[in-house]
């Protein structure tokens, strides 16, 4: 008999319910995890045989759950924990693990119940579908990247000299191959170009935040090289000043120090994706782009576990 390796974990509102093999909880049955359905438009024409392919959706996902409690004690309270855990009301997320792969993935609940007792087995079983507006699996980990980076020069042990040294051999013999004096300890990276790597199956938005860490910038600017498409606001940033452009399908956004300032993009910007593969990224502005600061974040999706 082939061990079930899946383990299931719902959080929602604060609360937790774990499913699996070293759970309290063994999952019997669970469908919807390897896919969802797609719909296919299509149009006709009367002339041509067949039809013509106009556009391709995947629909939301339904997740179909069938557990059961490992022993039956503690009934009256193992039944109240499920009921009050399965509230309609609130958005949940399921981190699935199957075979040492994790993905998470937001979910309602579309409808649940306690699966009938027969024979001798008493043990309490949970039936639950849960629907998948969005039915892309992420990724665990947030990546993200500093395009703008320091570079680090130096690693301990450090030692410092009371006076700059002029010559090699005024450095004491424990410290010689280890410091020079006056030495920069850091560089900051003036490329303005980064790789971002998306092992996902499908494109994924991005999140940039721009910093004016430096001094003030005029008019941000960062391009996929590979499709060149670009997202450009028209600021002046202030030192200290925020910049988030979110690209992410539905979660669309540009914020300046957390206040709405979407109106301000450039007319020809487009919310690019980051394609399945390497993605070529650049970023410049109009004045003093060696101020900024250039953060990158970005999560991958998934069509299964």
């Amino acid at each position: 008999m082939t061990k079930n390796t899946i383990t299931i974990e719902l959080t929602c509102n604060g609360n937790t319910l774990r499913m699996g093999p070293n759970e309290d909880i063994d999952i019997t049955a669970v469908t919807g995890l390897e896919s969802s359905e797609i719909e296919i438009s299509t149009s006709d024409n009367a002339l041509v045989d067949g039809a013509s392919v106009d556009g391709k959706k995947i629909k939301p996902r339904p997740i179909h759950i069938e557990a059961s409690f490992k022993n039956g004690k503690n009934i009256p309270e193992n039944r109240a924990g499920v009921i009050r855990f399965f509230n309609p009301k609130y958005t949940g997320k399921a981190l699935i693990t199957n075979m040492g792969v994790s993905r998470h993935i937001d979910y309602e609940l579309e409808g649940w119940t306690f699966g009938v007792i027969r024979n001798m087995d008493n043990r309490l079983k949970i039936i639950v579908d849960l629907i998948c507006p969005d039915p892309y699996m992420l990724n665990v980990d947030n990546f993200g990247k500093n395009m703008a980076a320091i570079s680090p020069l130096f690693a301990f042990p450090w030692q410092v000299l009371s006076q700059r040294a002029t010559d090699k051999l005024d450095y004491p013999p424990k410290a010689r191959g280890l410091m020079l004096g006056g030495m920069t300890t850091g560089y900051r990276t003036l490329r303005k170009e980064a790789v971002l790597a998306n092992d996902g199956d499908v494109p994924t938005g991005i999140q940039i935040q721009f910093i004016a860490a430096r001094g003030g910038v005029t008019n941000p600017k960062i391009t996929n090289t590979g499709t060149g498409q670009y997202m450009r606001v028209n600021v002046e940033m202030e030192k200290g000043d925020t910049l988030l452009i979110d690209t992410n399908e539905r979660h669309q956004v540009i914020t300046l120090n957390g206040v709405n300032y979407y109106q301000h993009i450039d007319r020809k910007s487009e919310p690019f994706q980051l394609e399945v593969g390497a993605n070529y990224l650049e970023y410049d502005a109009d004045e003093n782009y060696t101020n900024l600061d250039v953060n990158l974040f970005y999560t991958p999706k998934y069509l299964g576990v």
